[in-house]
């Protein structure tokens, strides 16, 4: 392999790794917020009380919605020593497939088409790829894949993290509304104390900062305790994709044995617009396995 494809090669290795990350966190009617204009960062007001369920409706009612999804992003993860950009295009159709088109310095490098039961890779620098079920890459990557999580996290909106409602507890701080699966005064004491101890019961923890407006996702921090594991979203630049509230700047952060932070900047959003998903493997190509 050359040093250019080597180079290029390991930005897109960092790509992967970090979105296969992001699947390890994995009432009366309501009608959405009319988008005017862009909205503020913050709100000079006293917040309201609103019960977990009516923060929970308001959530999902204005959620970002397509049919289809065509957007363009570049990219840029920091690890402990490296730091690395590129570009990703995206196909997606709503609870179906997610296509994605990996560019470095203006070259494929490499290509997936992920589905409700499926996941495909083709490396397209060294003649490789992979085909399997999600059983198969959680068992390789050692975490949980999830196609709605994924889905989810890339437009800005909620991730499932709980079965029954009355898990969930709300509450507000002095800009943002919070829903959350452990009450604030149980969450701050399990960060302080030992994973080992009080909250070696509880698989994940999650916070969801809501905009007071829009009711659109701000922040979002998952708590993973029996793997000491911590991921934050954050969600900024809302604009308006087709009368709704879209998210033009994203910020990831996963902190583990390592620390590894990725930059979202969208330049393209494009909503409804139907796309193929090319997906076809040259028989040249060396199956991983």
């Amino acid at each position: 392999m050359t040093e250019r494809n080597q180079y290029i090669y390991q930005q897109i290795n960092l790509l992967i790794i970090f979105t296969s990350s992001l699947f390890l966190f994995s009432c009366r009617t309501l009608k959405p917020i009319k988008p005017p204009v862009t909205p503020p960062e913050t709100v000079s007001q006293r917040l309201d009380f609103k019960t977990p369920k009516a923060l929970s409706n308001y959530l999902k009612v204005n959620e970002f919605n397509y049919n289809w999804l065509t957007s363009k992003f570049s990219a840029e993860v920091l690890t402990d020593d490296n730091k690395q950009s590129f570009t990703v295009s995206v196909r997606a159709k709503k609870d179906s497939a997610m296509w994605l088109s990996v560019s470095v310095l203006g070259i494929e490098g490499a290509r997936m088409l992920i589905t409700q039961d499926s996941v495909r890779f083709m490396d397209k620098l060294n003649n490789k790829y992979f085909v399997g079920d999600y059983q198969y890459l959680s068992k390789l990557l050692s975490i949980d894949v999830d196609f709605e999580t994924m889905q989810s996290v890339l437009i800005g909106n909620s991730m499932e993290f709980y079965d029954e409602d009355e898990k969930l507890k709300s509450g507000k701080d002095s800009t943002y509304y919070l829903l959350s699966t452990i009450k604030k005064r149980k969450l701050k004491k399990a960060l302080r104390e030992n994973v080992a101890n009080m909250v070696a019961k509880e698989e994940l923890a999650q916070r969801i900062w809501l905009h007071p407006l829009t009711f659109k996702v701000y922040k979002i921090v998952i708590n993973d305790f029996p793997n000491d594991r911590t991921f934050t979203a954050n969600y900024s630049n809302f604009q308006v994709v087709d009368s709704s509230y879209f998210p033009f700047k994203a910020n990831f952060v996963i902190k583990a044995q390592k620390q590894i932070t990725l930059d979202i900047d969208y330049s393209k959003v494009i909503n409804d617009k139907p796309q193929t998903m090319p997906f076809n493997i040259p028989a040249k190509y060396e199956r991983i396995r």
